[in-house]
């Protein structure tokens, strides 16, 4: 009897002690570095179905294509430029343009990749850590 209550007294300790340790943050697999002012939503999500090694960026203003009271119409926004500051990718190819905003998709990116995106004189910097297809979607104003 004195053995089973010995047991029982280490097994609880074992069960306290295994409980307290911290647990471990699991890391994002991507990190938004700087953004600009009028960027109102950065969202950045990876596409589980995607096989290839795609980075999608796509940028909309809220205001842009809409004409204001003195006829002059609010411009869209525009990615003027993608340098990789870490990592690499092959080909820029333009998914859709319109009055609002546009959307490309950055073909054969090298993991981890770093980005700076010139968004309309605004710019954006993030990083990514993981292979596969990923989409950035960034919401501004003006």
């Amino acid at each position: 009897m004195k053995f089973l209550y010995i047991f029982l007294i280490v097994n609880m300790i074992s069960v306290i002690t295994v409980r307290s340790q911290p647990k471990a943050k699991a890391e994002r697999p991507y990190q938004i570095y700087e953004k600009g002012q009028s960027m109102t939503n950065v969202n950045v999500r990876k596409e589980v179905r995607g096989t290839e090694n795609i980075v999608q960026i796509e940028v909309l203003n809220a205001s842009g294509g809409t004409a204001l009271v003195r006829g002059t119409i609010l411009p869209g926004a525009d990615i003027v430029e993608v340098i990789p500051t870490q990592g690499s990718f092959n080909l820029i190819r333009q998914i859709t343009k319109s009055g609002r905003g546009e959307t490309i998709q950055l073909i054969d990116v090298v993991f981890p990749v770093r980005l700076r995106i010139n968004i309309s004189g605004q710019f954006l910097e993030v990083e990514i850590k993981e292979a596969g297809f990923w989409k950035v979607a960034v919401g501004m104003i003006q």
